[in-house]
C-alpha cells in the first residue's frame, strides 16, 4: 500500500523592491517575484512568509496583500511593528535587494453583493479593511470599526466611514472596547459583516454583530493572531 501523498503549496522567492513608513508602527514592504506575474489577487488575500528566528528555526507569518501589480509581479505588504517577533523584525529591517521565501497567495474571502459592509478589526486588520473597502463597487457602503493603540496608528481609509477605537496603554486583543463602540449600530437589511483580528476577540464579537441584525451566514471571520502565541501584533513568545 503506497503512502498518502502530502500536498503542499510551492515555495517561491521574492525580492524586496521598496519600503515606506506608514505610521510609527506600520511599514510597507514591496516585494517582487516572477511567480506573481499575471496572478490576479482578490481583496484580502495574503501570502505566507517563511522567516527565521535567531535560533535558525523557520517560522511562518501571513500578511494581507495591500496592493498588487500583477503586470510587474509585485505586492505591497503592510507589516505591523510591535514586539520582537520574527515578523516584526523582518518588517523593521527589510531593505531593497533582500530576498524572502513565501507561499501563496491564498485566502477564502469572496466579496458578495450587499448594500452595506460592516468591517471590524484591530490594527492587524487595517490592510484587509482598506483593500476590501476599495474593492467594493459603487453603491455599496463600507463602515469600519477599528481598534488601535492611539491616533498615531490611524491610517487614511477614504473608501470607508471609520470609527476609531483607542485602547491607550492596555494590552491588545480584547473585545470589550469594540463591543461598546458597536452599541446602537443598525445595519440595513441585507448587510454583511467582516470580523478580522485576534481570534477570540472576533469570535466574541460575532454574536454582537448578529444581535445588531446581520445574519449568521453573512458574517465572515478571519483570525490573524492569538493572545499568548507568536504573532505579528504582539510578537510575544508562547505562554
Amino acid at each position: 500500500m503506497s503512502a498518502p501523498v502530502i500536498r503542499r503549496s510551492p515555495v517561491h522567492i521574492a525580492t524586496v523592491t521598496g519600503t515606506a513608513s506608514l505610521t510609527p508602527r506600520m511599514r510597507r514592504i514591496s516585494v517582487r517575484s516572477d511567480a506573481l506575474l499575471g496572478v490576479a489577487i482578490r481583496p484580502a488575500q495574503d501570502v505566507e512568509l517563511l522567516l527565521r528566528e535567531p535560533s535558525g528555526r523557520r517560522v511562518k507569518r501571513r500578511y494581507t496583500i495591500r496592493h498588487a501589480r500583477p503586470e510587474r509581479g509585485e505586492l505591497d505588504l503592510d507589516v505591523l511593528l510591535h514586539g520582537d517577533g520574527p515578523g516584526a523584525r523582518w518588517g523593521e529591517t527589510a531593505q531593497p535587494g533582500d530576498t524572502v521565501e513565501f507561499q501563496g497567495p491564498r485566502g477564502k474571502l469572496e466579496l458578495r453583493p450587499a448594500p452595506w459592509h460592516l468591517l471590524i478589526g484591530d490594527e492587524s486588520a487595517l490592510p484587509a479593511i482598506a483593500a476590501i473597502a476599495e474593492a467594493l463597487p459603487e453603491g455599496e457602503a463600507a463602515v469600519a470599526y477599528v481598534e488601535v493603540q492611539d491616533d498615531a496608528d490611524e491610517l487614511p481609509l477614504p473608501h470607508a466611514q471609520v470609527h476609531w477605537v483607542h485602547r491607550g496603554g492596555d494590552e491588545p486583543g480584547g473585545a470589550e472596547r469594540l463591543v461598546q463602540a458597536l452599541a446602537g449600530v443598525a445595519p440595513p437589511a441585507g448587510a454583511h459583516g467582516l470580523l478580522m483580528g485576534e481570534t477570540l476577540a472576533i469570535v466574541a464579537l460575532r454574536p454582537v454583530v448578529e444581535a445588531a441584525g446581520i445574519a449568521h451566514d453573512a458574517i465572515f471571520l478571519k483570525g490573524y493572531w492569538n493572545r499568548g502565541r507568536p504573532d505579528r501584533l504582539a510578537g510575544r513568545a508562547p505562554a
